[in-house]
């Protein structure tokens, strides 16, 4: 199985291939204290970019970026190495950074400015 490393808490785990980033975070997330990860509010509609990644390792073994992923990434001024976790699928072994690690006492209030 591939395995997904999360930074900056190298936290590692084996995924089925398919598996989205998102699943695999909120499944990492279950390791640490922190809510290192608010994840998508949109439902993976590609409105809020809330689940943005940076790739830092493995790329090429995501699945394809689709339209609706890089219209909203351009929309946000994200980098070629930033992948919404919703859409991105672990085909192989991959590297990602969480850019913003929250606290669970911030998570609130992350989610009422995404949804106003």
């Amino acid at each position: 199985m591939p395995q997904v490393v999360f930074l900056p808490y190298d936290l590692r785990l084996e995924v089925p291939r398919g598996t989205s980033l998102l699943a695999a975070a909120d499944e990492a997330a279950e390791m640490v204290d922190d809510d290192f990860f608010v994840g998508e509010l949109c439902e993976g509609r590609h409105e809020c970019g809330n689940c943005c990644v940076q790739i830092v390792e493995g790329a090429d073994a995501l699945s394809p970026v689709t339209e609706s992923e890089r219209k909203l990434l351009t929309e946000l001024g994200r980098g070629p190495d930033t992948r919404t976790a919703c859409t991105a699928r672990v085909c192989g072994d991959v590297t990602v950074r969480i850019p913003n690690p929250v606290k669970h006492a911030e998570r609130g209030r992350a989610q009422m400015q995404a949804h106003p």
